[in-house]
Protein backbone atom coordinates (compact mmCIF):
# COMPACT_ATOMS: atom_id res chain seq x y z
CA UNK A 1 0.00 0.00 0.00
CA UNK A 2 1.44 3.36 -0.96
CA UNK A 3 1.20 6.55 1.10
CA UNK A 4 -1.36 8.22 -1.14
CA UNK A 5 -3.73 5.25 -0.98
CA UNK A 6 -3.40 5.08 2.80
CA UNK A 7 -4.11 8.79 3.30
CA UNK A 8 -7.08 8.71 0.94
CA UNK A 9 -8.57 5.75 2.77
CA UNK A 10 -8.06 7.18 6.24
CA UNK A 11 -9.63 10.48 5.10
CA UNK A 12 -12.70 8.68 3.75
CA UNK A 13 -12.91 6.53 6.89
CA UNK A 14 -12.72 9.61 9.12
CA UNK A 15 -15.48 11.36 7.19
CA UNK A 16 -17.68 8.26 7.30
CA UNK A 17 -17.00 7.65 11.00
CA UNK A 18 -17.61 11.30 11.88
CA UNK A 19 -21.02 11.55 10.21
CA UNK A 20 -22.87 9.47 12.85
CA UNK A 21 -21.08 11.39 15.61
CA UNK A 22 -22.12 14.73 14.15
CA UNK A 23 -25.72 13.54 14.04
CA UNK A 24 -25.49 12.12 17.56
CA UNK A 25 -24.03 15.27 19.07
CA UNK A 26 -26.47 17.44 17.14
CA UNK A 27 -29.66 15.68 18.14
CA UNK A 28 -28.95 13.94 21.45
CA UNK A 29 -28.56 16.47 24.24
CA UNK A 30 -26.52 14.27 26.65
CA UNK A 31 -24.00 13.51 23.90
CA UNK A 32 -23.62 17.17 22.89
CA UNK A 33 -21.19 17.98 25.69
CA UNK A 34 -18.77 15.35 24.32
CA UNK A 35 -18.51 16.71 20.75
CA UNK A 36 -15.04 18.15 21.32
CA UNK A 37 -13.93 14.92 22.97
CA UNK A 38 -15.22 12.96 19.96
CA UNK A 39 -13.28 15.16 17.55
CA UNK A 40 -10.12 14.98 19.64
CA UNK A 41 -10.45 11.20 19.91
CA UNK A 42 -10.80 10.89 16.13
CA UNK A 43 -7.67 13.00 15.68
CA UNK A 44 -5.83 10.85 18.23
CA UNK A 45 -6.74 7.65 16.42
CA UNK A 46 -5.85 9.13 13.02
CA UNK A 47 -2.42 10.02 14.40
CA UNK A 48 -2.02 6.52 15.88
CA UNK A 49 -2.93 4.98 12.52
CA UNK A 50 -0.48 7.21 10.65
CA UNK A 51 2.32 6.36 13.07
CA UNK A 52 1.53 2.66 12.88
CA UNK A 53 1.38 2.77 9.08
CA UNK A 54 4.86 4.23 8.77
CA UNK A 55 6.24 1.97 11.50
CA UNK A 56 4.67 -1.00 9.70
CA UNK A 57 6.24 0.01 6.40
CA UNK A 58 9.59 0.23 8.14
CA UNK A 59 9.13 -3.13 9.85
CA UNK A 60 8.23 -4.81 6.56
CA UNK A 61 11.42 -3.45 4.97
CA UNK A 62 13.48 -4.46 8.01
CA UNK A 63 15.99 -7.27 7.80
CA UNK A 64 14.46 -8.91 10.85
CA UNK A 65 11.68 -11.35 10.14
CA UNK A 66 10.26 -10.68 13.61
CA UNK A 67 10.12 -6.89 13.34
CA UNK A 68 6.57 -6.76 12.02
CA UNK A 69 5.25 -9.27 14.58
CA UNK A 70 6.93 -7.35 17.38
CA UNK A 71 5.43 -4.10 16.11
CA UNK A 72 1.94 -5.57 16.13
CA UNK A 73 2.40 -6.89 19.69
CA UNK A 74 3.71 -3.58 20.99
CA UNK A 75 1.06 -1.57 19.17
CA UNK A 76 -1.81 -3.60 20.63
CA UNK A 77 -0.56 -3.11 24.18
CA UNK A 78 0.40 0.52 23.57
CA UNK A 79 -2.97 1.40 22.10
CA UNK A 80 -4.79 -0.16 25.05
CA UNK A 81 -2.69 1.84 27.51
CA UNK A 82 -3.18 5.01 25.46
CA UNK A 83 -6.95 4.41 25.29
CA UNK A 84 -7.29 3.92 29.03
CA UNK A 85 -5.12 6.97 29.72
CA UNK A 86 -7.16 9.08 27.27
CA UNK A 87 -10.44 8.13 28.98
CA UNK A 88 -9.00 8.61 32.45
CA UNK A 89 -7.55 12.04 31.68
CA UNK A 90 -10.78 13.21 30.04
CA UNK A 91 -12.86 12.04 32.98
CA UNK A 92 -10.58 13.55 35.61
CA UNK A 93 -10.04 16.81 33.74
CA UNK A 94 -13.54 17.63 32.48
CA UNK A 95 -15.73 15.76 34.99
CA UNK A 96 -18.42 14.75 32.45
CA UNK A 97 -21.96 14.64 33.81
CA UNK A 98 -22.87 11.47 31.90
CA UNK A 99 -21.22 8.42 30.39
CA UNK A 100 -21.94 9.10 26.71
CA UNK A 101 -18.25 9.80 26.17
CA UNK A 102 -17.47 6.13 26.74
CA UNK A 103 -19.80 5.06 23.94
CA UNK A 104 -18.38 7.70 21.60
CA UNK A 105 -14.88 6.56 22.45
CA UNK A 106 -15.66 2.86 21.97
CA UNK A 107 -17.28 3.53 18.61
CA UNK A 108 -14.18 5.32 17.35
CA UNK A 109 -11.86 2.75 18.93
CA UNK A 110 -13.59 -0.09 17.08
CA UNK A 111 -13.69 1.78 13.75
CA UNK A 112 -10.02 2.72 13.78
CA UNK A 113 -8.91 -0.64 15.16
CA UNK A 114 -10.70 -2.41 12.30
CA UNK A 115 -8.94 -0.06 9.88
CA UNK A 116 -5.58 -0.81 11.53
CA UNK A 117 -6.13 -4.54 11.19
CA UNK A 118 -7.02 -4.06 7.53
CA UNK A 119 -4.04 -1.92 6.56
CA UNK A 120 -1.56 -3.88 8.69
CA UNK A 121 -2.73 -7.07 6.96
CA UNK A 122 -2.16 -5.39 3.59
CA UNK A 123 1.31 -4.30 4.69
CA UNK A 124 2.17 -7.79 5.92
CA UNK A 125 1.29 -9.26 2.52
CA UNK A 126 3.63 -6.92 0.70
Amino acid sequence: MNNRSFFNRIAVLTIMASAPLVLLTSFVQPARQHATFAAATAVLFVLVCIGLFFAGKGAVRSGSKYAFTNLVSVSVFGKMVLALAWLFVYQKTFHPTNEWFVGVFLYLYVVYTAFEVWFMTRLARS
